[in-house]
């Protein structure tokens, strides 16, 4: 047998090498895509010193966006008054156009956060400044009726709302509403500190 013959007789033994398993193969390379993006994202905080401050500030669209099945169950079952109607602790019931106002307004911080990234000028920290504070003063009026309602139960001048899942959205709300008001406040007062003081508009 000459030694062509020979080349491809021992040929059809090699082994076929192996292509490895294409579901580990995809896990690994989306797992280095998720380290890159991740890298990158931590890099940016580096060429952007306002990137911190609007990620706070857009944080309490997120949370009153999240959240708003529970702020509403606590709305729907909140009891604010006594047996004969009158008010405990608050004039009249206005958590739900409060409410309305804080989820609105935790909306156009995202768009506010946006600015305050791209721009970071002090005219972006000032549009910033007033939506937080709409927020601030909505979340502490909301809190004042929460705070109400809890104070009445525990007095007995207000009967305790009868749904079991009451108190767990009641919490929920309070402590979600809490974080969008202080994580907007920090991010407005990072940007304060931060914003780009040699910017200047130009008229076209």
């Amino acid at each position: 047998m000459d030694d062509k013959n020979m080349n491809q007789d021992s040929s059809r033994f090699e082994e076929v090498p192996q292509k490895g398993n294409p579901v580990a193969n995809a896990l690994k390379y989306f797992g280095r895509y998720l380290k890159n993006v991740f890298k990158d994202f931590i890099t940016s905080f580096k060429y952007n010193n306002m990137k911190l401050s609007s990620i706070l500030v857009a944080l309490p669209g997120l949370f009153l966006g999240f959240f708003i099945r529970f702020h509403a169950d606590t709305i729907n079952a909140l009891v604010l008054t006594r047996p004969d109607g009158t008010y405990v602790g608050v004039p009249f019931d206005y958590t739900g156009p409060v409410l309305f106002i804080l989820v609105l307004f935790g909306i156009l911080n995202i768009f506010t956060a946006l600015s305050l990234s791209n721009k970071k000028n002090l005219g972006s920290v000032i549009t910033s400044t007033i939506t937080t504070s709409v927020i601030v003063i909505c979340g502490i009026l909301y809190l004042l009726a929460l705070f109400a309602y809890n104070n009445g139960v525990n007095s007995g001048e207000i009967q305790k709302a009868g749904e079991a899942e009451f108190g767990a959205s009641y919490w929920i709300s309070i402590i979600s509403v809490i974080i969008a008001m202080a994580t907007s406040v920090v991010g407005v007062i990072l940007a304060f500190i931060n914003y780009d003081r040699t910017y200047e508009k130009v008229d076209r």
